[in-house]
């Protein structure tokens, strides 16, 4: 599953960093192991290894999105990095389908609100013109006699 490239130069640079992101991750320095196994991956792009590590330390889907991408590109057959990627698609699609939920909601509670307030305004006035005419004819009535 590793794909270490020993040959290339600059790998006992790689093993160095990263076999550091692994000391600071075990005592705990998160963003300490962050530095060093992007480094590595800045130096070897194809390793598998390192972006898996990466997983480990990154806090945003997007970052973790990249992450998986890059390990499927490298391995095609990792099936624990494709369900992983697949459940963070899912995840940003259903909050995309969240969002576009609230904004029809909105839409509709608007016009709602405008209905209701013409509804309200229309039979204000008629309730008005209901007791001028009332006004009307009682006056009619007791001055006609």
């Amino acid at each position: 599953m590793v794909n270490q490239q020993a040959a290339r130069p600059g790998s006992e640079r790689f093993e160095e960093l990263f076999q550091a992101g692994r000391s600071a991750f075990a005592m705990g320095n998160l963003q300490q192991a962050h530095d060093f196994w992007k480094e590595a991956a800045r130096l070897s792009p194809f390793n598998e290894q390192v972006w898996l590590a990466l997983l480990d330390v990154i806090d945003t889907d997007e970052d973790r999105r990249v992450c998986l991408q890059n390990i499927l590109q490298i391995n095609p057959m990792n099936v624990q990095a494709r369900r992983m990627l697949n459940q963070i698609v899912a995840r940003k699609e259903s909050a995309e389908q969240l969002h576009a939920d609230k904004k029809i909601d909105v839409k509709k509670n608007k016009s709602r609100r405008r209905g209701v307030f013409a509804r309200a305004f229309i039979l204000g006035i008629v309730i008005g013109l209901s007791g001028i005419v009332f006004a009307i004819v009682l006056s009619i009535l007791i001055y006609a006699r």
